[in-house]
């Protein structure tokens, strides 16, 4: 027989019921004796779990005796109630003392709130589709600049400005099928301003490496769909002098 009364059981199963899972997600186990009073293991992670436990702790104090001037020792016994659970809300495992058995029923709530927290933190992080299209900018760049440590010429830096100008016009053009504001445009266009003018001053490489991901950046910031963004694509590769034809 469990050291637990049937009612309080019950209230340690609709705790269970309470949180953003149900009790059949747990394994329940009471045992007869010993220091555990309820162990509560999460079926499909069984690390994860939660335990109530009773300890007796003795300790010695000292007892003055004012009228006789005197003092003498004595052994206090005193039970101790503590819960173990994994995981914690910080760390790996949480060791608290409580007040009373009863204190589980407000620490169930918590702890399966941590197991949803953990469960969604092991989820693999869904592909970012701006950083997917850094890094194709990124394996196109490795591959295709050529003197990396040489700067533009005169004529080199005349066709990035009109390659810039151009990209400037075919984002403009979307301006109505994306909603782009005129704030937006003018900020795109700073940008494309300040990559013509780090041409002047960058080695080719350097500066291919910092606009892409400029670029990249200012891109998501005013097309936010997927079609937006692949339409542009082959717009900036030209604009980097990263296609085939540029």
């Amino acid at each position: 027989m469990s050291q637990l009364k049937p009612s309080f059981i019950q209230d340690i199963r609709n705790a269970l019921g309470k949180s953003q899972f149900t009790p059949e997600d747990f394994d329940l186990d009471f045992p007869k004796a010993g220091h555990f009073l309820v162990k509560i293991t999460f079926i499909h992670k069984p690390e994860y779990s939660l335990a109530l436990l009773e300890d007796v702790k003795q300790e010695q104090v000292t007892v003055e005796q004012k009228y006789l001037m005197s003092s003498r020792t004595e052994r206090i016994r005193q039970v101790i109630y503590s819960i173990k659970a994994v995981p914690g809300r910080f760390k790996v495992e949480s060791d608290i003392e409580v007040s009373e058995p009863g204190d589980v029923l407000e620490e169930i709530p918590k702890w399966c709130e941590n197991i949803r927290a953990d469960l969604y933190a092991l989820t693999p992080p869904v592909q970012d589709p701006l950083e997917l299209l850094r890094q194709q900018f990124k394996a196109s760049l490795d591959e295709l600049v050529k003197e990396p440590e040489a700067y533009f010429s005169d004529n080199e830096l005349s066709v990035v400005d009109k390659r810039f100008d151009q990209l400037y016009e075919d984002v403009a053009q979307l301006r109505e099928q994306y909603s782009l504001t005129k704030q937006q445009l003018a900020e795109f266009q700073k940008e494309l301003d300040e990559f013509k003018k780090s041409a002047r001053a960058y080695p080719k490489g350097l500066w291919a490496r910092i606009t892409c991901n400029r670029l990249v950046k200012a891109t998501g910031q005013i097309i936010n769909s997927p079609e937006g963004r692949t339409l542009i694509f082959e717009q900036i590769r030209k604009a980097l002098g990263l296609a085939d034809n540029a």
